[in-house]
């Protein structure tokens, strides 16, 4: 197993990469110091998105190889605002997708994490 650390002030690797295979931890939107950068639902997943595929891509990876998504949001409401938003990351398919509402780190409305092919 190979982890990848964070630059954040957590306790977690951004990324581990076990037989072939890469999960990725959580990701919030945040800006590049670790402060959380608030915004629409389509502005978060953009930035979200920015981060999953930076971090993919230290690892040998990319989007294109995302494989399963784990999608956390602060209130369903938010579902067809977040599809919308979603839909633009993923040119050939869709990876398989859970979704499900928890109230989120620093009051943010969209938590993803990815688990891809290296």
């Amino acid at each position: 197993m190979k982890h990848y650390k964070t630059s954040m002030p957590f306790p977690l690797s951004k990324a581990v990469e076990a037989n072939g295979f890469l999960f990725l931890s959580g990701q919030v939107s945040m800006t590049p110091q670790g402060e959380p950068a608030y915004g629409t639902v389509e502005q978060q997943v953009a930035v979200i998105f920015e981060r999953i595929s930076t971090t993919l891509a230290e690892c040998g990876s990319s989007m294109d190889k995302i494989v399963k998504t784990t999608v956390w949001l602060s209130d369903m409401g938010h579902f067809q605002e977040f599809n919308t938003a979603y839909q633009h990351y993923f040119e050939h398919a869709f990876p398989a997708r859970t979704t499900t509402v928890s109230a989120l780190a620093f009051g943010l409305d969209v938590e993803i994490e990815v688990q891809a092919l290296v």
